[in-house]
């Protein structure tokens, strides 16, 4: 075993256990619990070791969002390839994102923050780099499966275009995010509200582009149910249907 293969094993390691404990503390803390020499006592590293591996501490955050959207891409590409029908699979897709911000309550915040160009400036551009391919990549399966939907005839061709019924749902589930992290709302009193609120939108969303088959010629109830029980850990989902 060469010495350089471990010590790269080894870096990436302790850069994972970095990321995890990163992670966690904002989970409980936010952002602003994100402290460096608590981070360090907890993975019994100083801090000048996480500085080897985040040359900043906005670096860092985007080395956690990377973890995040590393998880997105790895559920979405399992919506992909779920063996249903084209909208089970769009159905999925949505579960996929519903899961993401029940594990990772502070992800879109955090996805927000970086957006700042003060945030990010700060971060290194081999992280950036990894951001935009992962985001990318989880645009690119999304756009794929409404292709694919179209091309079985499950979209209609006086439905709107591809970019355009991606925009909806991409519209749709930022605007959950961003209600979900709003505390003075009316919107807190929905039934439901925000998850089962957004899969109840996303399902009038597609009814209205005519994507078949449609809510109330098919018990996606249930779909959910399968999609949860093949795709994803059930217990540590919320339910979305009504």
């Amino acid at each position: 075993m060469a010495i350089p293969d471990r010590k790269e094993r080894e870096w990436a390691s302790r850069e994972h256990l970095i990321l995890e404990h990163a992670d966690d503390l904002m989970r409980q803390h936010g952002y602003l619990g994100l402290n460096l020499d608590h981070l360090a006592e907890r993975i019994e590293y100083s801090k000048a070791t996480i500085y080897n591996h985040f040359s900043t501490k906005e670096d860092l955050l985007l080395g956690v969002t990377n973890l995040h959207l590393r998880t997105r891409e790895e559920l979405f590409s399992r919506a992909l390839t779920y063996e249903g029908l084209s909208r089970e699979r769009g159905l999925a897709l949505g579960v996929a994102d519903i899961t993401l911000a029940h594990v990772h309550p502070h992800g879109f915040p955090l996805f927000q923050l970086l957006q700042n160009p003060s945030i990010w400036e700060k971060t290194s551009e081999e992280r950036r780099q990894r951001f935009g391919t992962l985001n990318g990549t989880c645009m690119k399966i999304s756009a794929e499966l409404i292709r694919q939907a179209r091309a079985l005839g499950d979209i209609p061709d006086s439905a709107p275009p591809d970019a355009q019924i991606l925009f909806g749902i991409i519209s749709l589930s930022k605007g959950a995010h961003l209600l979900a992290q709003t505390t003075h709302t009316p919107f807190t009193t929905m039934p439901g509200f925000p998850w089962q609120a957004l899969m109840a939108n996303y399902h009038v969303f597609l009814d209205g582009v005519g994507w078949k088959p449609l809510h109330a010629d098919f018990d996606y109830a249930a779909a959910e149910t399968r999609v949860r029980d093949t795709l994803f850990s059930r217990e540590s989902l919320p339910t979305t249907t009504r």
